[in-house]
């Protein structure tokens, strides 16, 4: 499993201008079965989403593609984890 930290490295403004292109690109990797779920940071100052089910190099791909990457407005710090535990209903965390 694969924690995604976002920080945006502009002004809110700037970044909501690119809102609907990173939303597609998140829903097409829910979609898939990779992202499992994603949320903006309160106060908004980055986000996270949480990927499973991929490899490094396909986080790193799938991030490469992110619009608010491929337009400077952000950055990931990604961290991997290996879960040893669940809740029910959770279970694909562990994947």
């Amino acid at each position: 499993m694969f924690l995604l930290l976002g920080r945006y490295l502009k002004p809110v403004d700037e970044i909501e201008v690119h809102l609907e292109g990173h939303r597609a690109w998140v829903r097409t990797h829910a979609e898939a079965g990779h992202v499992i779920a994603a949320g903006r940071e309160v106060p908004l100052r980055g986000g996270l989403l949480i990927a499973v089910g991929v490899t490094r190099d396909e986080v790193d791909r799938m991030i490469a593609a992110d619009p608010y990457i491929t337009e400077g407005v952000a950055e990931y710090d990604v961290r991997e984890y290996d879960m040893v535990l669940a809740a029910p209903g959770a279970e694909a965390l562990k994947a």
